[in-house]
């Protein structure tokens, strides 16, 4: 009984190392990793989307989120495809939005029943075997779609969504491992709770455990019924427990056990000290590149509000010289114009005088820059891949805060087109207020990218001055 006791005190250090190794490394780990996937699926949906291979779905906005909910996996027909799995493409993405948003990433939070979820939505579409032969509808339905872009001879695409769909396998793979290890420590833990809790109460015959552990189980649920009736009990897990404890070879058991779980931390610390925090900014940067299509639509709508305000208000000659000038490459007039702008955080404004067409060339460019964030074999991506931590940082934080800027004015002409346009043009007016939104959306989470970064490198400078690492 005594040499039982100091095994499951050395048991139970152990599982508290492996928890606090989860809970500060494994775990943040795999949210990135969940944080990519979403990125990833988000970029593909874009792609597809824009493409017109598939339709928005127009009831997605209408439902509240409280819980995971797995998107479906039953057959549909081929008419059916584009939009069967347009929305479950759309609905795994927001399954992963809501998760990384208000899940917590803790051994406590992540349950199994939770991490049955996850496991579930991970599983959506096999990403590591990705194939339009895949046995599994989903996954089968959205390379068939997939099919589309690469027979389109339209290369940026191509990049783009062969990149997305290499992210996603990536994650996938280590989502999986995580999960798996997370299943075996809350097994693990689970015995080491009944071990503290209810095994004290019981007297095991080991004599009689040759026959069966029937006995042996008899008793133990009578006392787990007084310690532990709170939590459902495993018979599976005790019989594990009756082999470790009580059999012929369980110190060879025991010693097993502790050696899987010192490994598993020696091995985790080695790696999360030697690690680069550098993923985290490229997250950011890759999450910040998804807004480029939403730019895209915000230039489009833009021109083409102030070409209908100046169609309005040019009378002939001034119509006939814009002809003179096209003919004779004659650069345009300046088009400056007074906006005010509202800073979103303290609800100031001021006015300010823009140049419209030098404002369009540098979203056209804005864009341009965050396409090549999204396609890790372009040029630009591969430029910042090689880039130490700090400047990679620096690059971050000062795209953002341009865009923010830009968003601004952007805003403001939103409102300027509204106010300044005629009576009979104001319904022709395209608004620009659902662009503006997603766009701020992206930017709080590549925002929270490069503050996780920041949060991270603190505590390792903190680490290092206590000793605790050698990193």
């Amino acid at each position: 009984m005594e040499q039982n006791q100091a095994f499951t005190d050395t048991l139970f250090q152990a599982i508290l190392e492996r928890q606090q190794m989860f809970d500060s490394y494994l775990l943040p780990k795999m949210q990135e990793e969940f944080r990519i996937s979403q990125s990833a699926a988000k970029t593909i949906l874009t792609v597809l989307l824009k493409k017109g291979i598939i339709h928005d779905d127009p009831y997605k906005y209408d439902s509240k989120i409280t819980d995971i909910a797995i998107p479906p996996d039953d057959g549909f027909t081929e008419t059916e495809k584009p939009i069967v799995v347009g929305r479950r493409l759309s609905q795994y993405e927001a399954m992963l939005d809501y998760m990384n948003n208000y899940y917590q990433f803790t051994c406590d939070f992540l349950t199994t029943d939770r991490i049955s979820k996850l496991v579930a939505l991970n599983r959506t579409f096999t990403w590591e075997s990705f194939s339009n032969t895949s046995s599994r509808v989903n996954t089968k339905g959205l390379a068939d779609l997939l099919n589309n872009i690469r027979n389109s001879g339209d290369p940026l695409s191509i990049g783009i969504t062969n990149d997305a769909l290499t992210q996603l396998s990536r994650s996938s793979i280590s989502i999986t491992k995580t999960l798996k290890n997370l299943t075996d420590f809350h097994r693990e833990r689970y015995k080491v709770a009944v071990r503290k809790m209810v095994m004290p109460g019981v007297v095991v015959d080991t004599a009689a455990l040759e026959h069966g552990p029937s006995a042996a189980l008899k008793d133990i649920k009578r006392s787990f019924a007084i310690n532990m009736k709170e939590y459902p009990f495993y018979t599976e897990l005790i019989e594990e427990i009756l082999k470790e404890d009580y059999s012929p070879d369980h110190a060879v058991l025991q010693q097993e056990l502790l050696a899987r779980l010192a490994i598993a931390i020696s091995g985790t610390s080695k790696q999360s000290m030697t690690e680069s925090l550098k993923p985290v900014l490229m997250d950011g940067i890759r999450i910040l590149g998804g807004i480029a299509p939403q730019i895209d639509e915000v230039t489009v709508k833009l021109a083409e509000n102030q070409n209908l305000l100046l169609n309005v208000e040019k009378g002939f000659f001034q119509k006939f010289l814009q002809v003179l000038r096209k003919a004779f490459n004659i650069p345009e007039e300046d088009q400056e114009i007074t906006i005010v702008t509202v800073d979103p955080v303290n609800q100031t404004s001021k006015r300010e005088t823009i140049d419209f067409t030098k404002f369009i060339e540098d979203l056209k460019r804005r864009s341009r820059i965050c396409t090549g964030f999204t396609v890790r074999g372009s040029a630009a991506y591969q430029k910042i891949e090689l880039m130490d931590e700090p400047l990679i940082l620096d690059l971050l934080t000062r795209q953002l805060a341009e865009l923010s800027i830009q968003l601004k004015q952007c805003a403001g002409l939103d409102d300027y087109f509204k106010q300044a346009a005629p009576p009979e043009i104001k319904d022709r007016v395209r608004g620009i207020r659902v662009e503006i939104s997603a766009i701020r959306t992206t930017i709080v989470k590549a925002n929270q990218c490069r503050a996780e970064y920041a949060s991270q490198v603190e505590e390792q400078q903190q680490l290092k001055k206590l000793g605790i690492t050698n990193v």
